[in-house]
């Protein structure tokens, strides 16, 4: 497995993520800012040299599910699950 990490501006990974940012409650991420310098960019994955790989977008050190599906397994990132939103209670009265 090759992978290819490639910085670009936040802004321009925004207008590429579309609908999927932010990524939903619920949703698996991969967690690749701990393990790269890269926290804003493309991830490339090649399985093997002579066939094509899959690119996925990079946002705040995150790689969402998105058009090119869920985010890969990567070696030495792990996958996360997005939490659910607090639920807020309203006081006893």
């Amino acid at each position: 497995m090759r992978i290819t990490y490639t910085e670009l501006p936040r802004e321009e990974v925004l207008v590429a993520l579309g609908p999927h940012w932010p990524a939903q409650p619920g949703a698996t991420v991969a967690l690749i800012g701990e393990r790269v310098a890269v926290t804003n960019g493309a991830v490339a994955v090649h399985d093997a040299d002579d066939q094509p790989g899959t690119t996925w977008w990079a946002i705040d050190g995150l790689i969402i599910p998105q058009d090119a599906g869920p985010p890969p397994n990567l070696p030495g990132c792990s996958l996360e699950t997005v939490p659910e939103p607090a639920v807020d209670h309203p006081p006893l009265t």
